[in-house]
């Protein structure tokens, strides 16, 4: 058997392979961006084609890099954004571009249903609500839109399945990714043709793959697909998860009384239960799907609103008049300018809705309180605490007291920074956990696959193998009372956009 697992993680922005070895060391990352297409407002998608050959390339330059053989590889993972959709022929060929998972086309669907009933008959099942770029909201979009496309459709895919698709040519879902489109019952954790009928898409039932377990070998390398990537054929590809799922696992959250914080392009925040969620709509807390880990939920409340906002001001106001140098020197030198003041002395607030928004649909980031006085490093404090002030906002939206976790375990860009990552454990007053190797997502889909294929008797082991801590982070106590006025100001700041939002 092989000494390497390979996770290929297709996110929103970015689509990276990584390969490991057994003990949980990176051995080498390959990444791409396929670009967006927005044809009209709120439409995302990507070109089929290109996303399966960016794929295929990653793959092959992470084995490249890694200096491997595809023969050493043991077997393949898969992780993926949730909802959005990948529309497949009777053939098996694409009939619609890949929609990405910041689609909004079905946003009046979503009202609709809030308005109309929809939901409230949904949720005993599905235990969520609608969003725009679930498959329960884009599938009436195009029954009324784009009727054609439906007729053309055989398969409806998440974008992990599409690629699993390519790698094995075998047909099949996957339980965590399948729990959150709102089609499936978290009971018998099976789509329900009622969902289908109360949506008044029946004809969509018959169009969804069977649900595999995460764990379960889905197929195996194809020929076809061997020359593509530098695989060999007949190497076990295990179904896969969520990429919420797929993080969390990779932060060696077992049980309840780790919260898992991510703070990468988006803001997740989550943690398992064990303990039933509300059946009544009206005592709706979280967003929650099934886990990794079967006699769990994944309660979740989460954003894009995170470290994506301080990519932006490196990419607009920082790098461009600064070609040549590098990126880890501006990172560095961030982190010395925030550093350099301290937090009772900056009053400047950060509010990153940038690329979308906890509060009010439709609002967007903004400085605030900026006085003559400040500077760029005042500014760059303010984005620092306005990320974390985020993941506090959906921390203290799970509706927990922080007093039950034991400790956070903390991925994503901001983990990579010291000062980012205790600024974290100073405004939630809790431990915080980093961990080794910079590919989250990825090494929770390998350690799926490293179950799938039998090298780990359970997941149990899996994390006990391959998940290592890098640092801790513990609160400061002299911060604690300055950061609480600093985030409640924050909290009414929000309201200020909110109504900004509401008056345009």
């Amino acid at each position: 058997m092989g000494q390497y697992l390979i996770g290929v993680d297709n996110g929103g922005s970015d689509i990276k392979c990584a390969v490991f070895d057994l003990q949980g060391n990176e051995i080498a990352v390959a990444g791409t961006q396929v670009p967006l297409d927005i044809p009209k407002p709120g439409f995302t998608e990507r070109d089929a084609d290109k996303v399966w050959q960016a794929n295929a390339e990653v793959i092959r330059e992470a084995l490249h890099k890694a200096g491997i053989q595809g023969e050493e590889v043991a077997a393949v993972g898969l992780t993926g954004y949730g909802n959005g959709m990948v529309l497949v022929g009777e053939d098996l060929s694409p009939v619609y571009p890949v929609i990405v998972s910041t689609d909004d086309r079905a946003s009046e669907y979503c009202r609709r249903f809030r308005e109309d009933g929809t939901e409230r008959k949904l949720f005993p099942y599905t235990l969520q609500t609608t969003w725009s770029a679930q498959p329960a909201a884009m599938l009436p979009w195009f029954r009324d839109h784009e009727p054609e496309v439906l007729e053309k459709t055989r398969w409806i895919l998440s974008v992990k399945d599409f690629v699993r698709l390519h790698l094995t040519g075998a047909l099949a879902g996957e339980i965590t990714d399948a729990s959150s489109g709102c089609l499936v019952d978290l009971d018998s954790r099976d789509y329900d043709r009622r969902l289908f009928e109360i949506l008044g898409i029946a004809d969509c039932y018959k169009k969804m793959p069977p649900i595999l377990e995460s764990t379960e070998i889905s197929g195996y390398v194809t020929e076809a697909a061997a020359k593509e990537t530098g695989l060999a054929a007949g190497i076990p590809v295990a179904a896969g998860y969520f990429d919420i799922d797929a993080n969390a696992l990779a932060s060696g959250i077992l049980s309840e009384e780790d919260l898992c914080l991510i703070a990468g392009t988006w803001s997740i925040n989550e943690y398992l239960s064990a303990e039933e969620p509300p059946r009544d709509i009206d005592k709706k807390k979280n967003t929650v799907t099934l886990s990794y880990l079967k006699k769990y939920y994944i309660i979740e409340d989460s954003t894009p609103t995170s470290a994506s906002n301080f990519n932006w001001f490196i990419r607009n106001l920082i790098r461009p008049d600064r070609p040549d140098t590098s990126l880890h020197e501006i990172y560095e030198e961030c982190n010395r300018q925030v550093e350099a003041v301290r937090p009772e002395d900056s009053q400047v607030i950060f509010i990153p809705y940038l690329f979308g928004s906890a509060t009010h649909p439709d609002a967007h980031g903004a400085f605030l309180n900026l006085t003559g006085g400040d500077d760029r490093a005042a500014m760059l404090r303010a984005i620092y605490e306005g990320v974390v002030f985020s993941s506090a906002h959906h921390v203290y939206n799970l509706k927990r007291p922080m007093e039950s976790y034991a400790k956070a375990r903390l991925s994503g860009g901001v983990s990579n920074s010291e000062v980012w990552s205790q600024m974290m454990s100073d405004v939630l007053q809790i431990p915080i956990e980093t961990l080794e190797g910079g590919e989250p997502g990825a090494k929770g889909a390998a350690m799926g696959a490293g179950v799938a294929c039998g090298i780990f008797t359970d997941l149990e082991e899996a994390v006990e193998q391959m998940v290592h801590i890098g640092k801790m982070y513990r609160p400061r106590t002299e911060y604690k009372e300055i950061y609480a006025k600093k985030f409640q100001r924050y909290e009414t700041a929000l309201q200020a956009v909110d109504l900004l939002a509401e008056q345009l």
